[in-house]
């Protein structure tokens, strides 16, 4: 009996630059993630020394939060934790790793000087 089929492929091919790490602004981390807070300052130590600050949480759910120095120099920290404690924490679950965008838009509503 002769098979008459032919076999095609169907291929959609998509790629992308990444930068590691794989996120650029804020990472919250659940108190039972796997990776932990140590496994993930380890990483970040050889990925992007010097890049990212760690701040320890007290929360049932919320380990600790990764925030980019960038982020830092445009906002200060308790005002960044009030808006993630308020609008994210409440949605993070204690086994995983949130990746939070968080872009700072800076602008001034009127500049008058005296000459």
């Amino acid at each position: 009996m002769a098979d008459d089929s032919t076999l095609k492929y169907s291929i959609d091919l998509s790629f992308e630059e990444i930068r590691l790490p794989p996120f650029q602004d804020i990472l919250i981390v659940g108190r039972k993630c796997p990776q932990g807070k140590i496994g993930l300052s380890k990483s970040f130590e050889y990925l992007v020394p010097n890049e990212f600050l760690s701040f320890n949480v007290d929360d049932e759910i919320v380990e600790a939060v990764f925030i980019n120095k960038r982020v830092l120099n445009k906002i200060d920290k308790e005002s960044v934790m009030r808006i993630l404690k308020e609008k994210v924490f409440p949605y993070v679950s204690e086994c995983e790793i949130l990746k939070i965008d968080f872009k700072v838009r800076m602008y001034y509503s009127s500049l008058e000087e005296e000459v």
